[in-house]
């Protein structure tokens, strides 16, 4: 094994155990299990494209420095932003889903939205927090002392 390969196999070992750490921190109840995948694969994958040659040659030409140190650092920082933004995505799947508002929608509004401003939209539009009535199972909204639907009282 080379000195190479076994720089490679360490970045590729060092960015997967970041993203443990990253995604044992997450939201698991909410977080689609599509979204956690992604997350996971980012960091170890941006680590290792700009470990190789071609990452660091890529580097060197935006004016970077090319050394293999700041090209892993380089390329975990990029693969945690990355990540972040893939679990951004995946909370607004799972939170529009329990609010039941259309969820695909709005994570395509906010991918392709740039800025953040697709983020900012949702968390500003994305409406109250729907519980099933006691009686009827209709959502309305939590707190709500009678049902909309039934009349049912929802006081313990």
């Amino acid at each position: 094994m080379t000195q190479q390969s076994a720089v490679l196999l360490i970045a590729f070992f060092a960015g997967i155990l970041v993203a443990a750490v990253l995604l044992g921190t997450a939201t698991r109840k909410i977080l689609p299990r599509s979204a956690m995948g992604i997350a996971a694969l980012a960091i170890p994958i941006w680590v290792l494209y700009f470990a190789s040659g071609k990452g660091r040659s890529l580097l060197a030409t935006k004016g970077f420095l090319s050394a293999m140190p700041e090209a892993l650092w380089f390329g975990l920082t990029f693969g945690v932003f990355t990540a972040a933004f893939f679990l951004a995505l995946g909370y607004i799947y799972g939170d529009a889903k329990r609010r039941r508002k259309p969820a695909w929608a709005w994570v395509i509004a906010a991918f392709l939205i740039p800025n953040f401003i697709g983020f900012i939209l949702y968390f500003l539009f994305r409406g109250p927090l729907l519980v099933p009535c006691r009686s009827c199972d209709k959502p309305i909204r939590e707190g709500e002392a009678f049902c909309s639907h039934c009349g049912y009282s929802q006081s313990s």
